[in-house]
């Protein structure tokens, strides 16, 4: 009777183990959301509002993208927010290098689609261009035994317009041009950038 009762304990202290184990994972895994559950993160973007339990970017960032998303509808593929410091941490553009920014990036272990938005400092500007350009190329060798990531890359364009960096690497689903070859993956992707590029470009100059 005894021992039944010990291994009755030891059963239920395990559980208590494993469920706080298995509570203390997802909460860790939680942290690295940038669309974060409310009290987590707040201070760590610029330009973010909640919304219920959640944040997004407001201001001009927030219209830029949603020019871009009414462009591309469906083929926007990012879906996630860096907060100041992961963007440092990825490319190396820390927040006294620019007055706002945006960094949106599509949260799967295979998805790349990615749309960085920096309006940098009238001093950093050619800073933010070169970490960026520096964050590309090593996206290149990451990528590089992987057809259809390296493609989006490689189709990807940093250009400035005003103060304004701006990273795409667009292009949605282009598992079906692989066939076609590399060539026929990066012309689409690039025709993906240009058409966010161009309207990106249209509403800084005219704001």
């Amino acid at each position: 009777m005894k021992n039944k009762v010990f291994f009755s304990i030891i059963f239920c202290i395990f559980l208590f183990i494993t469920g706080c184990t298995d509570n203390y994972e997802k909460n860790q895994g939680d942290n690295h959301q940038a669309y974060v559950d409310e009290g987590n993160g707040q201070d760590d973007a610029i330009n973010t509002l909640q919304v219920g339990s959640k944040y997004r970017i407001v201001g001009p960032m927030d219209d830029l993208k949603d020019a871009v998303v009414d462009i591309l509808g469906d083929h926007y593929w990012p879906d996630t927010l860096l907060t100041a410091e992961e963007l440092a941490e990825r490319t190396g553009v820390s927040e006294n290098m620019y007055e706002d920014f945006l960094a949106e990036y599509q949260h799967t272990e295979a998805g790349i689609d990615m749309m960085i938005l920096v309006k940098a400092r009238p001093e950093e500007v050619e800073n933010v261009e070169r970490y960026l350009n520096e964050y590309r190329e090593m996206l290149l060798k990451i990528y590089e035994q992987q057809p259809q990531n390296e493609a989006k890359v490689f189709a990807s364009r940093i250009e400035t317009i005003d103060n304004y960096v701006c990273y795409i690497q667009l292009g949605a689903n282009i598992a079906s041009l692989e066939n076609q070859g590399k060539e026929e993956m990066i012309a689409y992707c690039q025709q993906e950038n240009e058409r966010a590029l161009d309207i990106i470009e249209k509403r800084i100059l005219n704001s």
